[in-house]
């Protein structure tokens, strides 16, 4: 077994992401629930994929694709948004994929100050990782919202 890694999405991981974006627990936990179209998606992925403010990676095991994590920049911040596979979820893989955004976004030179995420109420296993990662809570009215900073390289 290899350890875990993340690689930048390409082209080719529009459909997996679909099919996940898709999955009825991540629409749970997703500020907007409804269930996306695949035109709708196409367009969000390929406006992401040649945005300047923002990465997607691939979080893989054992070569096998089982997640996605995603960093949007605005300004000094980075909003991060992840998802694990379901059948791969409650074993510590998204813990590990926040771990290593942390570590590539630190080994690059990068405008970022504050990684931050954005976790509904209800969602009780994201909220565990970012407290894990010692992310500071501050509670919203719908929503809580973890942020990190200094975890980015400045050079």
């Amino acid at each position: 077994m290899t350890e875990p890694y993340l690689r930048r999405a390409d082209i080719k991981d529009m459909d997996l992401l679909f099919q996940w974006a898709n999955d009825e627990t991540t629409r749970q936990n997703a500020f907007n629930t409804k269930k996306i179209s695949y035109e709708e998606h196409v367009n969000w992925f390929i406006n992401k994929m040649e945005s300047n403010n923002c990465v997607i990676y691939i979080y893989c095991m054992d070569d096998k694709p089982i997640g996605q994590v995603r960093v949007d920049i605005e300004n000094s911040r980075g909003l991060i948004s992840f998802n694990i596979d379901a059948n791969h979820r409650s074993r510590g893989h998204g813990k590990r994929a926040i771990e290593l955004l942390e570590s590539i976004i630190k080994n690059e030179s990068s405008n970022m100050k504050i990684l931050v995420a954005q976790v509904k109420k209800s969602n009780l296993a994201s909220q565990r990782i970012f407290k894990r990662l010692n992310y500071r809570t501050t509670e919203k009215e719908d929503f809580y919202e973890y942020e990190k900073e200094n975890v980015i390289y400045t050079g």
